[in-house]
This record gives structure tokens, C-alpha cells and sequence, in this order.
């Protein structure tokens, strides 16, 4: 893949792409580095579904889930997409959209392209944006062989986040096709230049933006407050759901882990994307390279954190940001396996489970819902 976004058309191709890497992060073990599979198509217009559509979540399976997706996706008059485009200084960050956590960066790199935030939005009206700012640790060190180890947030630190819109996704999606929503620059000390959170551990901010989008998504706007159960309780049950996809990972069961972790995750996406058939089925072919891989050594669930997003609504076991116990799980989803390519490199392919609990239902395993 051409890695060279400065020109407008490969910035163009870069939105497409970006929407579609949100299932597993990749992590090259032995090497540290990052990949994901990405790729664009379009589908005929005309294009029919082969089989008949199933009316229970029991009944979808490998052989109708894309066609099931696909009969959900609506393609409107305009098809607006929103982005955001987050510049740093001396800092690491998250960036969460309405709780749902859309964006991380934990090393130096600086991005220009924007990140395609649909995903997150669930509905019209208004929307927030929240950004979680870390400071840089040993990352000055290891990366160059030089500098200081940094425990707060420095005098120079920044977030300037550019939120922008893109009117049909269908039709224009480069540079001069952009259309400025809202531009945010952090906040410093009064009568300084000095970021407002220098000298603390963490900084947390959230601002907010209105967006129309001609969809609606219930997703985890209908769950529960999951704080207020008892967090002994909730730590036991979480933990029981991760078993249950651990052994369908073990068993291969594909039709299994379809309907409890990838149907709810793509309708969400390819409805707020406005996905063609053809690339959902890509995006499914990718999930499956992936889960049935021969070679999975499930690792164990350990020195994790249970983290809450969404409101509160959604909750998740990750890797501490500061201080994990191995520098390359920072931030990571705590279920991750290994495995070997035929080269002898061995990968780690992270599954992060986002769960949430629909109002009016109990606190059980069954009735914990993967995003």
C-alpha cells in the first residue's frame, strides 16, 4: 500500500480505508508495529442477495450474515460523514466520540488525515467529543536514545482537534470537499501560554458539536448505567462472557461468534458508513482470516483494568494506559492470542470487547451485548 498521503487523491482513498479498520488491532510482537487490512470496492447497484434472509439473530450464520447486513444498509439523497483531525504536542491521547472511544495514539506520530467518526455518532443532534491526554513517559527515550522520562503533562502540551463533514461520502471526499464544523484548541493557564494541565498525570476534556445524519442507531444508548451494579458482580459476569468467546475462538465456531461479536459491531458500522454489499463481505472475509486462524494460543486474562465508556453504558477489560506491564499491551484489549506466520513472525491479533447490558435486563451472560 502507498504510504505517501499528501496528495489529494490518496487522501481520499485514506477515508475510505480508515472506515473500515475497526474490528482488531494488529500487533507485530517481535517488531512492535502496527497493521491493518484495508481495501475499497463498490458493489452493482442491481447486485441481489443469494439467500433468503434469516428473521432470528440464531438463524444468521457465515452463509446469510452479509447478505443480512447488507438488506440493513440504507443509501440516502446525501450520505454525510464526519471526521476528526486531532494534532498533539508532547502528549499520547484517546479521543472518545459520545463515550465510545474512536481514537488512540500512544507514540509520536502526528497525524494530517482525518479519522471518520460515523461509527460513533447514533443519531442527529448533539454530539461529544472528549479527549484523554497522557504524558510521554520513555517515549522520547526510546524512540531517539535521548531525552527525559516524563511522569506529568509538560508546559507545551496541546490538543487542537478539527472536526470536519463531508456532505455525501458517495460523491466527494477530498480536500476541497471539506466543510469546517468545529475547530478546538486546549485550553492554557490564564495570561500564559502554558497548557492548563501541566504538571498532572492526566488532563480529560470534552467539548461538543452538533451533527444531521439521515440515519438512527439504538446500540449502547438503550444500555444501563453498568457502575451502579455491584462491581465484584460485574467483574464476575464480564469475565464469563470472555470466557464464552474464548471458547468459541478455541472451537472455531464461526456461526457462534457471528451472532454474539460481529453481527451487532457491523450493522452499527456499515449502517452509519453506508457500506456497500461488496465491502462488507471484505470486511467479513478480514474478520474470518482472522478468528479462524489454526494457530490461536489464547493468552491469559491478567493485569488488566475494567474501564467504563459511553456514559457509563459500556464496559470493557484494557491494559492500563499508564504504567502496563509490558509497554507494548498499553492500552490494549485484555483478550489477545498469538500467532505464527509461515515466515516465523509471530502476531498478536487483539479483540477488544466492548460490552454493554440493555435496559431492562438482567445482569447475566446471555444478555451482555458485544458492540
Amino acid at each position: 500500500m502507498q504510504t505517501d498521503y499528501s496528495g489529494e487523491y490518496i487522501f481520499s482513498i485514506f477515508i475510505f480505508l480508515m472506515i473500515r479498520m475497526r474490528l482488531l488491532d494488529k500487533l507485530v510482537v517481535l517488531t512492535v508495529g502496527f497493521f491493518t487490512l484495508l481495501g475499497f470496492a463498490q458493489q452493482p447497484k442491481d447486485a441481489k442477495a443469494t439467500t433468503a434472509l434469516p428473521t432470528a439473530i440464531e438463524d444468521i450464520n457465515s452463509s446469510n450474515v452479509v447478505d443480512y447486513i447488507a438488506s440493513k444498509v440504507k443509501v440516502y439523497d446525501k450520505n454525510p460523514v464526519y471526521a476528526i483531525r486531532p494534532l498533539q504536542n508532547s502528549c499520547v491521547y484517546e479521543i472518545l466520540v459520545n463515550g465510545y472511544l474512536i481514537h488512540k495514539n500512544y507514540d509520536l506520530q502526528k497525524l494530517g488525515t482525518p479519522i471518520p467518526i460515523n461509527a460513533a455518532i447514533l443519531k442527529s443532534g448533539t454530539q461529544t467529543i472528549t479527549y484523554r491526554l497522557y504524558p510521554l513517559e520513555d517515549l522520547m527515550v526510546n524512540t531517539y536514545g535521548k531525552g527525559d522520562t516524563v511522569h506529568t503533562l509538560l508546559k507545551n502540551t496541546s490538543m487542537n482537534i478539527e472536526i470536519i463533514k463531508y456532505e455525501d461520502i458517495k460523491t466527494g471526499t477530498r480536500i476541497g470537499d471539506e466543510i469546517l464544523v468545529v475547530k478546538h484548541e486546549s485550553l492554557t493557564k490564564k495570561g500564559t501560554r502554558e497548557f492548563i494541565g501541566s504538571g498532572l498525570p492526566y488532563y480529560e476534556y470534552t467539548f461538543t458539536f452538533e451533527a444531521t445524519v439521515p440515519y438512527e442507531i439504538e446500540s449502547w444508548s438503550n444500555g444501563q448505567d453498568l457502575t451502579k451494579y455491584d462491581k465484584e458482580e460485574l467483574e464476575a459476569v464480564v469475565l464469563k462472557k470472555y470466557a464464552q468467546i474464548k471458547k468459541y475462538y478455541q472451537e472455531n465456531n464461526v456461526d457462534k461468534l457471528i451472532q454474539l461479536e460481529f453481527l451487532n459491531q457491523s450493522l452499527r458500522q456499515d449502517i452509519s458508513d453506508y457500506k456497500d454489499k461488496e465491502l462488507i463481505q471484505e470486511y467479513y472475509d478480514n474478520y474470518i482470516n482472522i478468528v479462524t486462524k489454526k494457530d490461536k494460543r489464547i493468552q491469559p486474562l491478567e493485569s488488566y483494568e475494567m474501564q467504563f465508556f459511553g456514559n457509563n453504558k459500556i464496559v470493557t477489560f484494557r491494559h492500563p494506559v499508564i504504567s502496563p506491564r509490558d509497554p507494548r499491551l498499553k492500552g490494549k484489549s485484555a483478550f489477545y492470542f498469538l500467532t505464527t506466520l509461515e515466515s516465523g513472525r509471530i502476531i498478536v491479533n487483539f479483540d477488544t470487547l466492548f460490552l454493554y447490558l440493555p435496559k431492562g435486563k438482567a445482569l447475566t451472560v446471555e444478555n451482555l451485548q458485544i458492540l
